[in-house]
C-alpha cells in the first residue's frame, strides 16, 4: 500500500500542525506576502506564534506571509538541483 502524501501541491500552511509537519519532514515550502515570493524555496528551521524561521535564517511574520508546499513541476525542479 502506498503512503498518503502528507501535503498536497500548492497546499498553503496555516496550523500549527502544518507547519510541524512541514518542518519535521524538511518539506520545500515558498513564502509569499501578497502575491510575490519572499524567498528562494527552502525548508522551515523553526516556527512560533508570530514567525517563521527558514533554513537560510530569514525570519518571516505569520501575520504578514503566506506559506505553501511546491507545485509538482516545482518538486520535480526542485529535486532535481
Amino acid at each position: 500500500m502506498a503512503n498518503k502524501p502528507l501535503f498536497t501541491a500548492k497546499q498553503e500552511l496555516i496550523t500549527d500542525q502544518d507547519l510541524e509537519l512541514a518542518m519535521m519532514n524538511k518539506e520545500p515550502i515558498e513564502a509569499f506576502q501578497d502575491r510575490m515570493r519572499l524567498r528562494p524555496i527552502s525548508t522551515i528551521r523553526s516556527y512560533n506564534d508570530h514567525s517563521v524561521r527558514i533554513a537560510d535564517g530569514t525570519i518571516m511574520f505569520r501575520s504578514f506571509s503566506r506559506f505553501y508546499t511546491l507545485s509538482e513541476q516545482d518538486k520535480l525542479a526542485y529535486s532535481n538541483k
